[in-house]
């Protein structure tokens, strides 16, 4: 008894389709594989790194760098993937551009906020 569905020769056709697609999309392996490789590492490392974390640890570490005003749990992966990326820059798909751009700009925002804090303690004979 033969299965419903579409003949063969329909379905290698809608594959192909979808290949031919996919195709024009998709850039060179060769173009960024080393950068990419090294980035994706360097985020699976961090990723598990703060999975392994509790809380206090997170709250210990942003204690010991002054920012402890800036955490924000919601936001804390946004801000590893971010810092991560900047460390180790890769050419990424159109896709995650976007991603990639809201989650720098969780951790300027941060950044931003605290030199903010620290310009009241600067004597007015370094401000100019």
């Amino acid at each position: 008894m033969k299965k419903g569905g579409a003949s063969s020769a329909a379905a290698m056709t809608a594959a192909g389709d979808a290949k031919e697609q996919h195709e024009g999309e998709a850039r060179p392996p060769k173009q960024y594989t080393a950068a990419h490789s090294a980035c994706s590492w360097a985020l699976l490392a961090e990723a598990r790194r703060y999975n392994a974390m509790e809380e206090e640890d997170v709250v210990d570490e942003y204690g010991r760098a002054g920012k402890l005003h800036t955490y924000d749990q919601d936001k804390e992966w946004k801000k590893r993937f971010a810092r991560v990326v900047k460390l180790n820059p890769c050419p990424w798909p159109n896709h995650m551009v976007a991603r990639i751009e809201e989650y720098m700009y969780c951790l300027e925002e941060d950044d931003d906020e605290f030199r903010i804090g620290l310009f009241s303690l600067i004597g007015e004979e370094i401000r100019g």
